[in-house]
């Protein structure tokens, strides 16, 4: 039994009359009546009432023909899954970020550009620390990382990482913050502040980055709390828990309460990037990673 003798129990069964579905089929008809014949064997069970100048099917038939259109609009299905994946227009990306990612317009722009030509291609965003998101791209949990510098001293075996851009660091402070009516501030300025950091492991990312710069300016962040996310972040700040250093790209989130300075005397930046397997075998991750590496801008704007 195959699908060939589905096709042709159908083209039988629609027509009621071999001669036509034989036509149709392009085939003579004996052996259309052959092939049906061989599929009432197996099955054990008449399909079709013969009659001289008519042909009906039995209530058996008439059931067998609601499974076999199912079964062969699936196997067209499957065909068509796997055809236009090995194309790379089917399938599901994961994609792990830190959430100023999504403030990244190059990075939202190149999302949009290939859903619309990926319509099948579905994209789940999963908002995760940056040491979760490398070790889950190597253990093929996601697809893509999109993280922030400083990366760790070594990454993990198996993984690649390209720049997708570059943006100016600046604090976000309380609006009734003593500093808040200046153009520019200095770090050293908020020395006798408290800060929200990112929870990120040391060395990683702007966690780091907080700490280095202020030992720069010649003191020590007193971080009174620590966060995973942007948003959460800026509302602490919002709601007077202290200051915070955060990449210039999410200063367009405008809470109430908040407002963001550049840092003076210093050119302190942060950097997207891009962490994927070293060899993507899928065909829509390749595609979406093109798309992404010939829009990125490494240069600080």
């Amino acid at each position: 039994m195959d699908f060939r003798q589905f096709r042709y129990f159908v083209a039988a069964a629609e027509e009621l009359h071999f001669a036509r579905a034989a036509e149709k089929l392009g085939i003579a008809q004996p052996a259309l009546s052959q092939q049906i014949k061989a599929l009432e064997q197996q099955l054990g069970t008449r399909l079709f009432l013969r009659a001289k100048r008519r042909v009906e099917l039995t209530e058996t038939g008439a059931v067998f023909l609601e499974e076999v259109r199912a079964a062969l609009a699936q196997a067209d299905r499957a065909v068509r899954v796997v055809r236009n994946m090995a194309r790379g227009e089917a399938g599901q990306i994961d994609i792990g970020l830190v959430g100023s990612a999504m403030y990244e317009p190059l990075f939202t722009r190149q999302l949009n550009l290939y859903r619309q030509a990926h319509p099948d291609v579905q994209i789940a965003l999963h908002e995760l620390p940056i040491l979760t998101q490398i070790e889950a791209v190597r253990t093929q949990h996601l697809d893509i990382a999109i993280v922030r510098d400083p990366l760790p001293d070594a990454l993990l075996h198996g993984v690649e990482h390209f720049l997708l851009s570059t943006q100016q660091l600046v604090a976000v402070l309380p609006e009734t913050h003593p500093r808040a009516a200046d153009a520019a501030i200095r770090l050293s300025d908020l020395a006798d502040d408290t800060f929200i950091a990112f929870d990120d492991p040391a060395g990683v990312g702007i966690g780091q980055a907080l700490l280095d710069l202020c030992r720069e300016a010649g003191f020590a962040p007193r971080i009174t709390q620590k966060v995973s996310e942007i948003a959460t972040l800026i509302s602490l700040v919002a709601a007077g828990f202290g200051a915070g250093l955060v990449a210039g790209i999410v200063s367009h989130l405008r809470l109430p309460g908040v407002c963001y300075r550049p840092l003076a005397a210093t050119d302190a930046s942060s950097s997207l990037i891009v962490i994927h397997r070293r060899f993507e075998r899928s065909t829509s991750v390749r595609s979406l990673l093109d798309g992404i590496r010939k829009t990125a801008r490494p240069l600080p704007r």
